[in-house]
């Protein structure tokens, strides 16, 4: 099954429950989730579509967490018995509340990366280090 047959099904059953399922691009952010959900009652939610079985790419992952620290609900669907559930947690919910948890496909949680400290870094004894770099050494014209 493709993606774009989850995300007609998605757009059918939000029309169906009162709300709009908006197609969202942003020119400026890459990696923003399919579709801006609108319900009732003032109830905004993001949610990404998938095929079966694809999972969310890295920069969609940051984009949730960044959407969803501001409160706002992301969901994915990546099968068709996704839909009705996420819908129905989505008019459940309300702004404020926790964000429902485990609806619609798994996202895989962010990679946690620790960079060394201090000294660990190459060059980064600045005693001993006195290289600079111009802006033309690294964006040559």
């Amino acid at each position: 099954m493709r993606e774009s047959v989850i995300e007609k099904q998605f757009v059918d059953a939000v029309r169906a429950a009162g709300g709009q399922a908006l197609k969202f691009t942003s020119q400026t952010m890459n990696g923003v989730p399919d579709r801006l959900v609108l319900l009732l009652g003032g109830k905004c939610a993001f949610v990404e579509l998938k095929a079966p079985g694809k999972q969310m790419r890295l920069l969609q992952r940051k984009r949730r967490q960044q959407l969803e620290a501001l409160g706002f609900p992301v969901f994915c669907v990546d099968r068709p018995e996704q839909i009705r559930p996420a819908i129905d947690a989505l008019l459940r919910w309300n702004p404020g509340d926790p964000i429902p948890q485990g609806i619609g496909a798994r996202i895989p949680e962010m990679p946690v990366v620790s960079l060394p400290e201090g000294d660990e870094l190459p060059g980064a004894n600045t005693e001993t280090n006195t290289e600079t770099t111009t802006a033309e050494e690294v964006m040559p014209k």
